[in-house]
């Protein structure tokens, strides 16, 4: 769905999706263009790396064998063709380059706020979790708007803890304006609900006492909320008014993507035209990629309303040692938008994985706040059972740690083994794709109609597992993915034109779009018109004889269990 409209950004060819079509335009290309951007100088840099260098980075970052690597790069280097495989893998590399930064910064910032940490256990926990989770693994790398706002939550987050209310807010609307995704604004209410707070109760500046960051002042200011909510407008005009610049050079028209596809979303039936799933798919969906990570991150919430009732209604339960600090506010800042979000999509009948991702660092962190939680009542026990009551022995904070390691090392084996796994059994369709862009290549490079200078399209076609094309990045020049008839009755997508989403496309594109899934069969091809076809095989079916190129793949029909 971004893949595509990015390759027409970059070379004027791809498929495009109803949510592109003009009359519709529910999809902004403000999102693309980062990603464009970035494309230009790594295209450069491939274009003058010697092949040597490419082969190691086909090895490395599309897992081609090493004789494969060399014999494709030499093939490329000679018919003069970029390599838009290693394109997309760089580019993806880059998401997750990023993504690693935004964990990174948000690590770095827990372990900096005091309030939140006291002890350094809660970063370290937090950066285990969220390390190794196999939700992280595939969701830090995707290009989707689910991911990017997941990557600025993070951003926003580590602002909001170092008491920089100003950049905390500015990701948050980039996140809402620019990504295409208007629903996450709820994600970032509460980091705007506590920047006026904040700056109404005269808190000041932030000043570093030692290691600590403490505020000045203490009276309340109307003049600081005011400059506060007019430099969050200003800001919002800003980004909102490129958004709008770039719609306008790729539509044509003034459009306004966030309040179409927020519209659509609204009216009822809107996405559950494209399936409907019970409330157990989610479940199944954390459990898998989080698993007990996952229940710990749920409950975090509870768990720390439940020890502040416990502090008021039994206080003599609780010493000066082992009453919560000041960290509550900030910690429920963390967590809430978690269960706002989940309270959203939750009831929706239309469910994706990819919906959870921007709550995927709050279940990260919710879980070390759990862990620290109950270690915390751990050692309240210990203390209390001790021999040595009067001289109150508690484990030493590197004892903390390691507790905490052993507790949560079962859940870290079980994602990264997860993570292997969906590597090892579902990374079929992209290595085959990559194989047939080098053959496809030759192919096209010796044959009559190339030496002619026809620029006849050669078609790659695929029927039931039309999902599982990676993007035209697999594609050679004048090759083009075709449909056959299938199962599947929804609408599929069809070529961009030269005129993209403009309205003028409208006038020479072959097939028409709708906004109700229903399948139009104009964009089928005859299997006489396909050179290639990429289909999913069933075990046991002779349907095919000596095909050029076979990998395995994870039948999940026929897998065990009801995972």
């Amino acid at each position: 769905n971004y893949w595509e409209p990015l390759h027409f950004v970059l070379y004027g060819t791809g498929m495009q999706t109803w949510e592109y079509a003009p009359q519709f335009a529910l999809r902004t290309y403000a999102y693309l263009l980062p990603m464009a951007a970035a494309a230009k100088p790594i295209q450069f840099l491939l274009g003058r790396l010697p092949p040597s260098w490419m082969q190691q980075l086909s090895a490395l970052l599309l897992l081609t064998p090493a004789t494969t690597a060399t014999t494709a790069t030499t093939l490329l280097s000679g018919l003069r063709h970029e390599n838009k495989p290693l394109l997309f893998a760089m580019l993806r590399s880059l998401l997750a380059l990023v993504s690693s930064y935004s964990e990174l910064s948000f690590l770095d910032a827990v372990s900096e706020n005091t309030a939140i940490s006291g002890r350094i256990d809660v970063a370290h926990w937090t950066a285990l979790v969220g390390l190794t989770a196999a939700g992280n693994f595939h969701s830090g790398q995707a290009f989707l708007p689910s991911s990017s706002v997941m990557i600025l939550w993070r951003l926003s987050a580590s602002n909001q803890l170092r008491e920089n209310h100003a950049f905390a807010i500015l990701w948050g609307l980039v996140a809402v304006l620019a990504a295409g995704w208007p629903f996450c604004a709820v994600l970032f209410l509460s980091t705007g609900l506590w920047a006026v707070w904040d700056a109404g109760r005269g808190g000041g500046d932030a000043v570093v006492v030692g290691s600590r960051r403490e505020r000045t002042g203490g009276q309340l200011r109307l003049g600081s909320v005011l400059r506060l909510l007019l430099r969050t407008f200003l800001h919002a005009c800003i980004v909102q008014a490129l958004v709008v610049a770039v719609d306008y050079h790729f539509y044509g028209r003034v459009v306004s993507p966030i309040w179409n596809i927020f519209a659509y979303n609204a009216q009822s039936g809107g996405d559950e035209l494209y399936g409907v799933e019970p409330l157990s798919y989610y479940i199944k969906n954390l459990l898998l990629n989080f698993n007990l990570v996952g229940v710990l991150g749920v409950v975090s919430l509870p768990v720390i309303i439940s020890k502040r009732m416990a502090e008021i209604f039994l206080p003599h339960m609780f010493d000066k040692d082992h009453k919560s600090n000041d960290d509550g506010g900030m910690v429920m800042l963390m967590l809430v938008p978690m269960y706002i979000w989940l309270a959203i999509v939750l009831p929706r009948p239309h469910k994706e994985e990819r919906f959870l991702f921007p709550i995927y660092p709050m279940l990260c962190f919710g879980a070390a706040i759990t862990m620290r939680e109950i270690l915390g009542l751990l050692t309240k026990l210990f203390s209390l059972t001790s021999p040595e009551r009067g001289q109150k022995r508690e484990p030493r904070n590197h004892a903390r740690v390691l507790l905490g390691v052993a507790v949560l090392f079962p859940s870290v084996a079980i994602s990264i083994s997860r993570s292997f796994a969906l590597h090892h059994n579902y990374s079929a369709p992209l290595d085959v794709y990559r194989d047939l862009f080098s053959h496809a290549s030759l192919a096209s490079s010796t044959s009559a109609v190339a030496a002619a200078g026809n620029e006849r399209i050669t078609y790659v076609c695929t029927a039931g597992e039309w999902y599982r094309f990676p993007s035209s990045f697999f594609l050679p020049p004048n090759h083009q993915l075709g449909f056959l008839k299938s199962s599947f009755t929804g609408q599929l997508p069809q070529p961009f034109t030269e005129f993209g989403s403009r309205e003028e496309s409208l006038d020479v594109q072959a097939g028409k779009f709708n906004d109700m899934n229903k399948e139009e069969v104009d964009r089928y091809v005859d299997i006489s018109q396909c050179s290639y076809v990429v289909e999913l095989v069933p075990s046991g079916s002779n349907s095919l004889e000596d095909p050029p190129e076979c990998l395995q793949y994870m039948e999940s029909d026929s897998s065990p269990g009801s995972w």
